[in-house]
């Protein structure tokens, strides 16, 4: 908990990029107050933008429920922020690697250096 804020909780967030995949755009986990933790979340793309997806299960109709989840709209807001966030900070860290490894695939000159003869 912060001194500031003593509702605040310390949250850690990490994210795992997933490709090939038609909506889901990645998966995180995150770690309340260092002794909780919940995996599984969910960063897909939906038709209003990306968003947080719970851990689910599916039920015997076919529906589909949230195994845990915040219980006040501060902590859902606090969550989607992190998990948004650091899911944003790792696709910019992707596509800066990806560009420098490019560059560096792409065949340079090489200069044969100026030859002297003694």
């Amino acid at each position: 908990m912060s001194e500031n804020n003593p509702g605040a909780m310390d949250m850690t967030v990490k994210v795992f990029p997933v490709q090939n995949s038609k909506n889901l755009l990645a998966t995180a986990s995150v770690t309340l107050g260092g002794c909780f933790a919940v995996c599984g979340i969910q960063i897909r793309d939906g038709k209003n933008g990306t968003f947080v997806s719970m851990p689910q299960r599916k039920d015997a109709k076919g529906e589909y429920h949230d195994i845990c989840f915040p219980t006040t709209a501060e902590m859902r807001q606090a969550i989607n922020a992190a998990v948004l966030g650091e899911y944003e900070r790792t696709a910019q860290r992707s596509s800066v690697l990806s560009a420098m490894r490019a560059t560096q695939a792409q065949p340079g000159r090489v200069s044969a250096g100026n030859k002297s003869s003694v």
